[in-house]
Parts: C-alpha cells; sequence; structure tokens
C-alpha cells in the first residue's frame, strides 16, 4: 500500500459512522472543482459517480472493520463531468478514515511491440509459422523447430520447404520408409489454403522421426502491406496424445459394445430397448427370431406396434411404470399371427440417457401346454365334450344369472337306447367310436350358446336356455330341440363295415330359479328319462 501512495496527490478524510467529509487538501478541491467548504458539506458516496456506489460502500464496510484497501472509481466534478481515481482508504485507530488518491492511468507495455509478440510466440506450446509461395519458411517459433523440424535455431528454416526437412531426415534413415512422413501433407494443405484464398482447418497427420503425430492446424493466407498475397500463415497444436487418448477411449468402448452385444444375445430373453420417445434403439438376436423383424425394421419401431389391439392399453400404461414385475401380454409378429409373452419391463441408463428395457419370453407353447392340461381337466377323453365336473362348475354360474333374469331354462337327461348290447356284442373299440360319432351329433343339433357334457358311460347331459319367461313356451321350445336331437341321433351310424342304428330317451326338467339344486335337477331329469324309455324308448318326457 505504501508503494502507491508515495504517488498520490489528493487526500479526503471521512468520518467513520456518517461518511461525512471532514478534510480534504487544496489539490482535490481543485481537482473536483469544488470549494473545500462545499465539499465538507457532502458525504463521500455524493463524490463517487452513482454506477460506482455500491462497490465504494462495499470496500468502505472492510475498511471500517480495520482492513486497508484500494478501489478504482470515478468521482463527480462541479462541472458535471467524471474522472476516474484510484481510492486508496486507511482506517485509522477506528476514528477516522483516509482516503489517498491519484488519477487512473493504463498500464504501460515495458518493452516493445513486436519484441513481445515474439517473446508469446517462442514460448507459446503451439507451433507458429508462415511461408512464401513456394511453401518457404519466412518465420518460425521454437515449438515448430524442436518439434517438427529438427533444428533449435527458429531463423535455420528461413527459405527451406517441408520437403526439404522431410528429404533430410529420410535420408539420414534410408532403411525406414516411414521415418519422416510428414512433409508432402503439410505442404499439400498449403497449396488449398492459396487456391482458395479462405482460412481453412486441417488435421495433418504423420511420422516425424519415426514417431506417428497428429496436428490441429490452422491456415490463412498471407498478404502483405499492399494486399498482394504473399503466402500461407498457420498455427498448429500437437494432439497426438489426444488422439491416442480418443483411440484408447473407442477401443474400450468397441470392447464394451462387443461385451454388450455377447451379453444380450447370450440370453435365451429377447431384449428391447425403447428411448425416451418409447422407439426401439437396440435388441438382441431372439428379438429378430420371435417376432420376425429384419434390422431395419425393427431401428425406431415403435414399443406399442408391438402389442396386439387388445393389449395396447396394457403395453401404454406399463412402459411408462418402473416396475419390474413380470406381466402376461398378448404381443404380434410381423405376420400378423399373436403370441403370448412374458414381459419384464425396467427403466436403466444407457450411455448418460434413460432407456426403457423389455426383457421378452414367448410363452406361447408353455400357453399351449396350460390350454392342453386345463382342456383335458375339462373335458371327456373320448368325446372331447366337457366332463361332469365341469358342467357342474359350469351350472353354478347359469343358476345365479338365472335367479337374475327369471328366463326358463331346460336341463335334458340324454341316454341312449340299445348301447349296452351294441358294445358288448360288437366290441369296446365300436362301442368307443360309436360313441363319439353320438356326440358329435349332439353338438350339431344344438346352439354354440347351449352345453352338452358326458354324464358317464351311454349318458349325456345337456343344458337349454330358452330365454322365455312363460313355461308353456319354454316346453314348446325344448320340446322342438329334444325332436331334433332323436331325429339326428336315429339315422344310421357308419363304423368300420357295420351300419349301427341306436336311439335315445330323453329326460327333461325346466327350471328358472334356485330353488332346486343341481343334484335334484339331475334326478328329477333322470326319472322323467325312465319315463320315457317305459313309453319305448326313442322319445322325450317332460318331468312335472
Amino acid at each position: 500500500m505504501e508503494y502507491f501512495l508515495k504517488d498520490c496527490k489528493y487526500q479526503i478524510v471521512i468520518h467513520p459512522e456518517d461518511g461525512k467529509i471532514i478534510k480534504c487538501n487544496d489539490a482535490y478541491a481543485k481537482l473536483v472543482g469544488y470549494t473545500k467548504e462545499e465539499i465538507y458539506e457532502q458525504a463521500v458516496l455524493e463524490r463517487i459517480a452513482v454506477e460506482n456506489t455500491i462497490m465504494f460502500i462495499e470496500v468502505l464496510e472492510d475498511v471500517v472493520a480495520g482492513t486497508k484497501a484500494m478501489v478504482t472509481a470515478d468521482h463527480n466534478c462541479k462541472d458535471g463531468s467524471v474522472i476516474r481515481l484510484d481510492n486508496y482508504l486507511i482506517s485509522r485507530r477506528h476514528s477516522y478514515i483516509e482516503v489517498w488518491m491519484k488519477e487512473n492511468q493504463p498500464p504501460v507495455l515495458p518493452i516493445q511491440r513486436r519484441r513481445l509478440l515474439d517473446m508469446i510466440i517462442d514460448y507459446a506450446p503451439d507451433m507458429f509459422w508462415a511461408k512464401d509461395l513456394q511453401g518457404r519458411y519466412l518465420f518460425t517459433n521454437k515449438a515448430l523447430c524442436e518439434k517438427l523440424l529438427g533444428t533449435h535455431d527458429v531463423r535455420e528454416p528461413i527459405g527451406k520447404t517441408d520437403i526439404f526437412y522431410a528429404l533430410k531426415e529420410m535420408a539420414s534413415h534410408p532403411d525406414n520408409p516411414n521415418w519422416y512422413t510428414i512433409g508432402e501433407m503439410r505442404q499439400n494443405s498449403d497449396e488449398i489454403v492459396i487456391k482458395h484464398l479462405t482460412p481453412m482447418h486441417f488435421e495433418e497427420h504423420g511420422r516425424v522421426r519415426g514417431k506417428e503425430i497428429f496436428l490441429d492446424v490452422h491456415k490463412a493466407p498471407l498478404y502483405n502491406c499492399d494486399g498482394v498475397l504473399i503466402g500461407t500463415v498457420g498455427i498448429g497444436r500437437d494432439i497426438t496424445l489426444q488422439k491416442e487418448f480418443e483411440t484408447k477411449v473407442e477401443e474400450e468402448q468397441l470392447k464394451k459394445a462387443e461385451l454388450f452385444e455377447s451379453l444380450l444375445n447370450s440370453t435365451i430373453e429377447g431384449l428391447l430397448i425403447f428411448d425416451e420417445k418409447q422407439k426401439c434403439i437396440h435388441y438382441n438376436q431372439p428379438i429378430k427370431e420371435i417376432f420376425g423383424y429384419s434390422d431395419e425394421e425393427l431401428w425406431q419401431k415403435d414399443a406399442i406396434s408391438f402389442a396386439t389391439d387388445t393389449s395396447r392399453e396394457l403395453i401404454r400404461e406399463r412402459i411408462k411404470k418402473s416396475d419390474a414385475t413380470p406381466y402376461e401380454v398378448l404381443l404380434k409378429r410381423k405376420d400378423g399371427s399373436a403370441f403370448w409373452a412374458l414381459v419384464r419391463g425396467k427403466f436403466m441408463k444407457l450411455e448418460g440417457k434413460e432407456v426403457k428395457v423389455w426383457a421378452i419370453v414367448d410363452i406361447s407353447p408353455l400357453k399351449e401346454k396350460e390350454r392342453a392340461i386345463t382342456f383335458q381337466a375339462e373335458h371327456d377323453p373320448l368325446t372331447n365334450l366337457i366332463n361332469r365336473r365341469h358342467f357342474f362348475r359350469i351350472f353354478e354360474s347359469v343358476l345365479e344369472k338365472t335367479d337374475r333374469n327369471r328366463q326358463y331354462k331346460g336341463l335334458l337327461f340324454i341316454d341312449l337306447d340299445r348301447f349296452k348290447p351294441i358294445n358288448d356284442t360288437m366290441g369296446h373299440n365300436i362301442g368307443d367310436q360309436l360313441l363319439q360319432l353320438v356326440a358329435q351329433r349332439l353338438q350339431s343339433s344344438l346352439r354354440k350358446s347351449d352345453l352338452i357334457s358326458r354324464f358317464g358311460g351311454d349318458e349325456f347331459l345337456a343344458l337349454i336356455a330358452t330365454e322365455t319367461t312363460d313355461r308353456e313356451d319354454a316346453k314348446r321350445r325344448i320340446g322342438m330341440i329334444s325332436e331334433k336331437i332323436l331325429r339326428n341321433l336315429r339315422s344310421p351310424y357308419q363304423i368300420e363295415d357295420k351300419s349301427i342304428v341306436i336311439g335315445a330317451s330323453i329326460g327333461i326338467t325346466l327350471f328358472n330359479s334356485s330353488e332346486r339344486d343341481l343334484n335334484q335337477l339331475i334326478l328329477d331329469a333322470d326319472a322323467a328319462m325312465y319315463d320315457a324309455k317305459k313309453e319305448g324308448g326313442n322319445r322325450y318326457s317332460f318331468h312335472e
């Protein structure tokens, strides 16, 4: 601080509490054009230009706290002008603050501009040069000489070309054609700049003394004072280490990508990766096999397009969730065929971006097995009609619905006439085939909404909906269906070389509520069936 004070000509003294000026010297009063009396009536902030007041207050607070400080600020003059002063503030035992000032002067460069530029260029790590139109050096710096030209004297390359240094280096190692290869490339880029007469950017690379080097180069046309083109000027930066690092990073990324691909393709699950727009950006080989799409077709394919119409809403809902709980969904292959899949979805970070990963397993074979097992559990293995247990299960829901709409339904107990002697005399194989054909005729005699079941042996149960609440109308409709059944069953059956004729006796009970359970209804229908048999068979009878 004392070093700066020795040049200060102006002084004011400030009261630390109210900031009033309590003293100033003649030089300061003369500088700003006020009398001392006028200055004593002012606070120090009135002396400071508005745009500098906040900064001056902050410095003033520090000085009041007991420090010394320097700040440059504009002082207001009486004639309305301002003058920029360097202000040095000193607190004197906290009783007053001295402000010593001198006129602000821009720093003066103590050396010649050309000498300064030479020093900057010589000590810079980047390479600088200028060449004439024949490619001969007009100027070089130390970095260029030492890194490329093999000399420490910046004057030595003047008048020489890159080819000169290339030939010189190659002559020193005639057995190594790759000892020095960068010279020709540098000369070619000079010619391009001269041809286009515009600043250009190049990446030059080659070997210098056996080692590969990469340069980031900017070149421009060089003109003399009269605007005549005389050559080129350039600056180059050695980016060899950067390139080596980039190469290592690329190699590591390639290894990671190869490992990533290997891991993706080694799993039995199909993997689909979607970006934030739900577009496919990656997948593994199993996905192509599951869906049948090519690489071009999978790329940027929308996630929703993999779903069937019935599954679209489920996919839209689940793709937004981070829950990785597996769920079953019906998806669609390229050929339009649908299949059941088990899907697990999870959000992950890939190359710094959030993606959604689907792990997909085609469970259609498992579903087929489940359907086969379920079918076997619910159907008679000989006739493929639903079995007694499944019939009872369905019937329970029918009773609940009947209580609501009060429409009559008919339970038919169908027993084949003369089946036992045919089965005993012609053999069980003929008997089994006959039961299969009977089951087919029973199904063809009923509507799809009706229910037919093999109750056991040669007995069958049928559940018929009449869609009427009138009992007599219901009896009429059931009677018509029963006549159709008897008529179809009476037609001869051709089995192997035999023509077989059988009939049936049908017992019917009507109901429109759950007052009677299924067992009672079956007993009632069974009793009616025996009434029909007593009448000679091949007929139907209602339980009244």
